[in-house]
């Protein structure tokens, strides 16, 4: 089973990033309370984490959304009991909400406000690594919980290989800073301002197919067995998709996951996303 970006097996020592530099402290949190969890106060709130609840405020805030059945499977190692008692506790401390569904098992979970703030100050192992709360569209929430899905499966390739991951990088992350970029050589001629486009997708790793910039749903960032930083970019293909647009993705080197898998666990509700398609 993979292990993710939360591992402690991988977390830098006390006062360090994963560079070795000076990281963020966590002033407020205070000492181990005797039932294993941390104290934490924030903005004159106390909130009682343990390291399992802490794994799964990481897995959300990196992701947005992601359903209780695979938080179970992948956080807790198919633990329901101690899954549900510990949901149960962030949400009744406010720093998860959970929307039920008809189709997934457990719904789709997300931070709240507080959970994102609680996750920033004092949770995440690395301190580049963006922080989500809320669900940005309801009717995308199985391809957006699928993200993470995907990631997991990815993953596993990725330590298999001696690799870890270390930050993962959203669809809309990506654009923000492209967009922010190309905004500033909009005033420019066509003939300037398409060298420049190009360069802008060179530099952040991207490439143009058919006239246009192609994001991936997810990239991760990560250290391979060398030590050497690496990416690799995913997309989630859906049965939404046309075969240009299958084309266009693989055409920009991103490694497609059919999300219409249909095994016995996906009946379940328990799997978003499949194997690898061949393009």
């Amino acid at each position: 089973m993979s292990r993710s970006l939360h591992d402690d097996s991988f977390r830098p020592a006390p006062g360090q990033d994963s560079s070795g530099r000076p990281g963020p402290t966590a002033a407020s949190r205070d000492a181990h309370a005797r039932d294993g969890k941390t104290v934490y106060s924030l903005r004159g709130q106390r909130y009682r984490v343990n390291s399992r609840q802490s794994a799964m405020l990481q897995e959300l805030g990196a992701f947005r959304t992601v359903t209780a059945a695979s938080l179970q499977n992948h956080v807790y190692h198919g633990e329901g009991k101690r899954f549900g008692k510990d949901l149960h506790s962030l949400r009744n401390q406010g720093l998860l909400t959970v929307r039920p569904s008809s189709r997934i098992n457990g719904g789709y979970v997300s931070l709240t406000k507080a959970g994102k703030n609680l996750t920033e100050a004092n949770l995440r192992s690395n301190p580049d690594q963006a922080i989500y709360a809320g669900i940005v569209n309801k009717r995308s929430l199985r391809h957006d919980a699928a993200m993470y899905d995907m990631y997991r499966q990815e993953a596993q390739a990725i330590f298999r290989s001696g690799g870890t991951p270390k930050r993962v990088v959203l669809d809309f992350e990506l654009k923000k800073h492209v967009q922010s970029k190309l905004a500033k050589i909009q005033h420019l001629s066509r003939v300037e301002r398409e060298p420049q486009r190009r360069e802008i997708a060179r530099a952040h790793g991207l490439k143009i197919v058919g006239g246009h910039i192609q994001f991936p749903d997810v990239r991760i960032e990560f250290e391979s067995r060398d030590q050497e930083s690496c990416t690799v970019d995913l997309e989630c293909v859906n049965r939404n998709y046309r075969s240009p647009e299958i084309a266009a993705k693989s055409a920009a080197g991103f490694k497609l996951y059919n999300q219409d898998y249909r095994g016995k666990s996906a009946e379940r509700g328990q799997d978003l996303v499949g194997e690898v398609l061949s393009v």
